[in-house]
């Protein structure tokens, strides 16, 4: 019986093990965000042409005509270099194939910053723009780890120096060194094309960790 407890105990010890090892190391938490109250949140809410945002049911909500493509920086946040940013984007409304959404990163203005942008045709891109020069880093380029139709996929992107890793889902989906902004804020954005119906889509579960 001894002998069979102690065996139990090494077992659980050996798949703790296990999952450290598997899973990403992390720093500290710099930020987070559940959007659990609308009431003095520092995500802007509002109309502008063409696309409105909102926080209800817990959630920062997104809403675009076609041929749009709004973002929100938020300032509160903080600035950012080397970091992990996490963050949930939720297809709720629009054409799968010409609706995405995703992450703001080192963002600048709008003349200089990253975004990571998915879709609910099961796509993914990244794109930068520096001094109001665009440049796609990586094409829309179908993956399996991306939630396809009014899904959550949930969006990393682990930025240290030039190096940027994206992942969803908890799948790694590209990886480059790129020496664009070096530093900035977060934000989210949305993309809805020409000859889309109105795209509705959700954010949730923003994080930001230091690198250990």
């Amino acid at each position: 019986m001894r002998r069979a407890t102690i065996g139990l105990v090494l077992l659980v010890l050996l798949l703790l093990a296990g999952c450290s090892l598997f899973r990403a190391p992390r720093g500290e938490l710099l930020y987070e965000e559940r959007f659990t109250e609308a009431a003095g949140n520092t995500w802007w809410v509002g109309q502008e042409e063409g696309f409105r945002c909102w926080i209800a049911d817990g959630k920062y909500h997104m809403e675009s005509q076609a041929d749009n493509r709004p973002g929100v920086w938020n300032t509160a946040a903080g600035q950012f270099s080397d970091f992990e940013l996490l963050v949930d984007v939720e297809h709720l409304a629009g054409l799968p194939d010409k609706s995405a959404a995703g992450a703001l990163f080192r963002f600048v203005d709008w003349s200089n910053h990253y975004v990571f942008l998915v879709s609910p045709s099961g796509f993914f891109t990244l794109r930068k723009v520096v001094g109001g020069d665009w440049e796609t880093l990586k094409s829309w380029t179908s993956h399996d780890a991306v939630r396809q139709g009014e899904a959550v996929n949930r969006l990393s992107v682990t930025a240290s120096g030039n190096d940027i890793v994206l992942n969803v889902n908890g799948q790694e989906v590209f990886r480059t060194a790129d020496p664009g902004p070096p530093a900035g804020g977060i934000g989210v954005r949305g993309s809805s094309s020409e000859g889309n119906t109105t795209m509705h889509v959700a954010f949730d579960n923003i994080e930001v960790w230091s690198l250990p």
